[in-house]
């Protein structure tokens, strides 16, 4: 992937923001401008289109997310250790990209081509994922350390606990009336260790729960 400059950065915060509210096809490139603080033309240099800079916010944030988690598969860690390192590390991605969840959410829900290239283009690390991923928990189940269960039921579970604060927090936060006391860095710390206990509850054999 290319290396991303400071100004590309702002521009892809930028627009990912006004994709969010606007979605793909209702967003311009001349609000984009205005709110990045640059004129429409620089915008354009870096870019050339407004599809190429919609497929580039996708393609830098799979990217970051995937290189991760499969170096993360790649050690020889024993399975609690590759949740936890999983948990820890997805909570701290969404944590720096709160407004991820809508992105992706909107822009599946929109389709198109664009969003179609991006995953043909990322499909070879995303195979390299699921294949890794399948091999650790049968390595897992094998060994006796977790218990026979569907994998695709438990990643779709790890995943969605991560997501679900930070996809519904303006939900979250109205329901349960939280004001400015609640204390938002040490919730999402906490997250963690809750999500951990969660799944380590189904995951575990009774006697390897650490309870």
């Amino acid at each position: 992937m290319v290396k991303t400059t400071e100004k590309e950065l702002l521009i892809l915060q930028t627009a990912m923001e006004v994709f969010i509210e606007k979605g793909q096809h209702g967003a311009r490139m001349q609000e984009i401008a205005d709110r990045a603080g640059i004129n429409k033309a620089l915008l354009h240099y870096y870019f050339r289109s407004k599809e190429n800079l919609y497929a580039r916010i996708f393609e830098r944030l799979f990217w970051d997310n995937l290189n991760t988690i499969i170096s993360l598969l790649d050690q020889e860690l024993t399975f609690e250790q590759y949740l936890r390192s999983f948990i820890d590390h997805y909570i701290e991605f969404l944590k720096r990209n709160p407004r991820l969840p809508l992105f992706i959410l909107r822009g599946i829900s929109e389709g198109g081509p664009v969003v179609q290239q991006v995953m043909e283009t990322i499909s070879q690390k995303q195979d390299k994922l699921a294949h890794r991923y399948l091999a650790v928990f049968e390595a897992a189940v094998e060994s006796g350390e977790i218990r026979r269960q569907d994998p695709l039921q438990l990643i779709a579970t790890i995943i969605g606990a991560c997501l679900f604060f930070f996809a519904g927090e303006p939900m979250f936060r109205t329901v349960f009336q939280l004001d400015e006391s609640f204390d938002r860095e040490r919730f999402i710390e906490e997250r963690k260790q809750a999500v951990f206990n969660t799944i380590a509850y189904g995951v575990f054999p009774k006697e390897k729960r650490n309870e």
